[in-house]
């Protein structure tokens, strides 16, 4: 599953001048690691754009949970939808009524085709992670989401790409779909197997990446 949906950061397109006045009008408020941000059926109806941290935006169907995005810095989101939006880290959001965002959309149609298309993004990320889910097994998408991050926020180095997950077992199985026992058997399975190597709690390093993208499959 891909983390960052746009490539678009807002946090960028509001910093300019044009937009000072706008960005002013958002509230900053802090989220403690771990807390559950939005739910459906909640009265509130803002929308927010994350300053720091990251959240997760997963639907909940009885005793599971499907992960849609990983939200970043730059990101926007409302929260009047049916998908529940939890901090992974310690968060800070800029928030706004989403009645104030829409009138100000009318008046400023750059910003608004910026912010259309970012919201275009997820619901493009959304379809794919369906698709993923029917098609794909756990081992796959496990294998999708290791290549992601070595991809788009990895660094080479004297052993092949390097990239820290700051995730527990438990969120990685989540954003997978999958148990915490599948994922860290699996897991397991690819350090053994010399696909994957970890050092420390949250480093990991690809030795070879096209070894680890047939891995699936051998």
């Amino acid at each position: 599953m891909k983390r960052k949906f746009s490539n678009i950061n807002l946090l960028t397109e509001l910093g300019k001048p044009e937009n000072h006045q706008f960005l002013a009008e958002f509230t900053a408020r802090k989220y403690r690691k771990n807390c559950l941000i939005s739910a459906p059926g909640e009265p509130e109806d803002l929308v927010f754009i994350v300053k720091t941290g990251r959240l997760r935006l997963y639907l909940a169907v009885e005793d599971k949970e499907f992960s849609l995005a990983i939200l970043e810095p730059g990101d926007i989101y409302v929260s009047h939808t049916r998908a529940h939006v939890t901090a992974l880290d310690q968060t800070t959001l800029l928030e706004m009524p989403t009645s104030k965002l829409h009138a100000y959309m009318v008046s400023h149609p750059a910003l608004s085709r910026t912010i259309i298309s970012v919201l275009g993004k997820l619901l493009s990320q959304s379809f794919s992670i369906i698709d993923s889910l029917v098609f794909k097994d756990i081992r796959q998408r496990l294998t999708d989401f290791f290549l992601y991050e070595a991809t788009h926020n990895g660094r080479e180095c004297a052993t092949g790409i390097a990239f820290t997950l700051n995730l527990t077992t438990s969120q990685l199985a989540a954003i997978v779909g999958a148990s915490r026992q599948t994922v860290s058997t699996i897991v397991s399975g690819m350090l053994k197997d010399g696909v994957l190597e970890k050092s420390g709690r949250s480093h990991y390093c690809i030795p070879h990446v096209d070894l680890l993208r047939n891995y699936p499959s051998s």
